[in-house]
């Protein structure tokens, strides 16, 4: 009896441990922007640690949904998931029937861990497959992902590392660290010094977390949208990437916007509707 005992109870902890979702909370919201959309606050595990993060799913579902994987933008507190963009961004592609998730990432108020601008916390990004499967009404087996800014550089390094995603499409985002530290002002590097190191001493990391250095790994279809002006993320760096990936024959489409600087506000719908056909084209 006691041997049957310890069975069972090895066999619970073994079924738990497997399980990424920790949490799963429904938000009640009555804005214009969430009426067709539920929203959940989201906890999951990855690498042992406590992720925040949250789920969007159009209200009214007849089949599994295709997922939309979201990557932010920013570093530790800043530019973290909050209604605005919540409202704004994520709620539009539930409303277009995708199941979205998106990740606070490690290292900030709603998740355990420390940010590392591209290090071990892209598993919290790659953990995300896992949500995925552990949502009943989403498919699991249609993945795309959007990345803005250091969301854009997190899509790159998951795509390198062989995350299993149909499509995706990047917004300004980073692709040489390097150039990044540079041009930058004072604020951004010294965020480099901390979180990732010295370009010199570092150097290897800064490779590491920049795809211009290693697009012949990247086999996903890639939309690349940049701003012309943008003066946080270089256009440069979207243009060299793009050479790179068209020596290297893979399958990407590159726009950038004149006059437009970070995250493209003046071409919202533009920029919406050329990721919302590319993602169409590459899904089931």
């Amino acid at each position: 009896m006691i041997l049957f005992i310890m069975v069972v109870f090895t066999l619970t902890s073994c079924d738990q441990k497997e399980k990424t979702i920790i949490s799963l909370k429904n938000v009640e919201a009555s804005s214009k922007q969430l009426q067709d959309v539920e929203l959940y606050n989201l906890h999951y595990k990855s690498d042992g640690l406590d992720i925040g993060g949250y789920v969007l799913k159009p209200v009214k579902l007849k089949t599994r949904a295709p997922v939309l994987i979201f990557n932010r933008g920013g570093n530790r507190n800043e530019s973290m998931v909050d209604w605005n963009l919540i409202h704004y961004e994520l709620a539009s592609w539930a409303r277009k029937g995708f199941v979205v998730i998106a990740s606070q990432y490690r290292g900030n108020q709603a998740s355990e861990g420390k940010d590392e601008f591209g290090g071990a916390d892209v598993d919290d990004v790659l953990h995300l497959v896992n949500v995925a499967k552990e949502l009943p009404y989403a498919d699991s087996e249609n993945i795309v992902m959007l990345g803005y800014s250091r969301g854009g550089m997190m899509a790159y390094l998951a795509a390198k590392k062989g995350m299993p995603i149909k499509a995706m499409a990047v917004v300004d985002g980073f692709t040489d660290l390097f150039d990044t530290y540079n041009s930058r002002e004072q604020g951004m590097t010294d965020v480099l010094d901390e979180l990732v190191g010295s370009p010199v001493a570092d150097r290897s990391k800064y490779k590491d977390r920049s795809a211009v250095y290693w697009a012949n790994k990247i086999n996903v279809p890639t939309l690349i949208l940049h701003g012309q002006k943008d003066w946080r993320v270089s256009v440069k760096q979207a243009d060299e990437l793009a050479k790179k990936l068209r020596e290297n024959h893979k399958e990407y489409k590159y726009i950038s916007y004149p006059n437009e600087d970070h995250s493209l506000l003046n071409h919202y719908k533009q920029s919406h509707a050329e990721i919302l056909n590319w993602f169409n084209h590459y899904l089931k």
